[in-house]
């Protein structure tokens, strides 16, 4: 029944983007973060699970302190990717 109905208000002809003459529209998406700040945020929270790890008191310390040590060798691992993609770019 649906399938049946007249689609009003929209037109067959795909919709355009972009200027007339715009050959280079720019980048698209968001631009990389830069190493220094991903390397920074890694270390960060690994220093935070060896704080977790020493000033917790309880049997499960080892659980955070894992995590947040793991966090922030994900980070620390997207520092070292964007540095070597910068310096791959840059040659």
């Amino acid at each position: 029944m649906a399938q049946s109905r007249k689609r009003r208000g929209r037109s067959s002809q795909p919709a355009r983007s972009g200027r007339k003459g715009d050959e280079n529209p720019g980048q698209v998406g968001r631009q990389p973060r830069s190493p220094l700040f991903l390397f920074v945020v890694g270390v960060a929270w690994v220093i935070c699970g060896i704080v977790a790890y020493v000033t917790l008191k309880a049997n499960w310390k080892l659980v955070p302190a894992i995590f947040f040590v793991g966090v922030g060798v994900l980070w620390i691992r997207g520092a070292v990717t964007a540095a070597a993609r910068q310096s791959r770019g840059s040659t």
